[in-house]
């Protein structure tokens, strides 16, 4: 979605589950938190955050997002 920071993106998810909650729906149906390890270089692993979204929460993302980028400013 163009953002070159995980921590702006997480805004956006944020406001979206904010708008998810305010259209009466819940937050668990849409949006799932958790974490996952992941494989780096020399045999080390590590743990990311992942968040899982339906197509309703990708929409809300989207509506959500910064306007100024192109891939989510709507035409």
């Amino acid at each position: 979605m163009g953002y070159s920071d995980w921590r702006n993106f997480t805004n956006a998810v944020e406001k979206a589950k904010q708008s998810c909650e305010t259209s009466a729906q819940l937050i668990v149906d849409h949006f799932v938190d958790f974490n996952k390890m992941i494989e780096l270089g020399k045999g080390g692993q590590r743990e990311v955050s992942v968040i899982m979204l339906t197509r309703y929460a990708c929409y809300l993302v989207a509506q959500n997002g910064d306007p100024k980028k192109e891939q989510i400013a709507l035409r």
